[in-house]
């Protein structure tokens, strides 16, 4: 338990610090010599752990127990994953009903001046509504994905994402969410999902 531990930590000291590599691609000003010294070095660091990269490669998501903390179920996701350096990552707490996830946007998620990239929201809002219903376990894919944007959201402030099951019938949920920066609301969504079991959500996984 405890190596896997230590393995845990450092790859999301690692995820950390491609964040930070990210973040400082997507402004830096370097002469071109200091560029290439750069590259030199992240292209031998790539080639060094591509050795250990196993086949198949590490599962995605776990499969959530009672109790289990929202931000463990999806270990290497875009949106939530400590383990993935292209997410915030989005911090979520489960307040039933509610998934609450809290973030800071940075300059690479930007897309209006000063503002997140309205894909970057869609994505997020699609996740809160992923927690939300693996906490109340009935969840499944996305089939329709709505959001209003309201007015710009600013990056480098504490963001709230809030969403929750509207209504389950059959087969079919309905989740709603909002966005708040401060007491702003930023941005409203809907969204529909397709309930399936886990066994058959696991049976996916399996045939990757």
């Amino acid at each position: 338990m405890g190596d896997l531990s230590e393995a845990v930590a450092a790859l999301e000291r690692l995820a950390e610090s491609v964040r930070q590599l990210i973040d400082v691609t997507v402004t830096v000003a370097a002469p071109p010599a200091t560029l290439a010294a750069a590259t030199e070095s992240v292209e031998r660091v790539v080639a060094e752990l591509r050795r250990f990269v196993p086949s198949p490669p590490p599962p995605r998501y776990q499969r959530p127990a009672p109790n289990t903390d929202p931000n463990d179920c999806f270990p290497y996701d875009l949106v939530i994953g400590r383990r993935s350096p292209l997410a915030p990552p989005i911090h979520f707490t489960w307040e039933a009903p509610k998934a609450i996830g809290r973030v800071r946007f940075g300059t690479p998620y930007e897309g209006p001046p000063g503002c997140v990239h309205g894909a970057a929201l869609a994505g997020a809002f699609d996740q809160v509504f992923n927690v939300a219903n693996v906490m109340q376990g009935v969840a499944g894919p996305t089939a329709k994905l709505e959001v209003l944007y309201r007015r710009p959201t600013p990056l480098f402030e504490e963001l709230r994402f809030e969403g929750w099951q509207e209504r389950v019938a059959g087969r079919r949920i309905h989740a709603v969410g909002r966005l708040l920066a401060g007491d702003r609301v930023t941005a409203e969504a809907k969204g529909l999902f397709v309930h399936l079991p886990p066994e058959d959500v696991l049976h996916m996984l399996a045939k990757r």
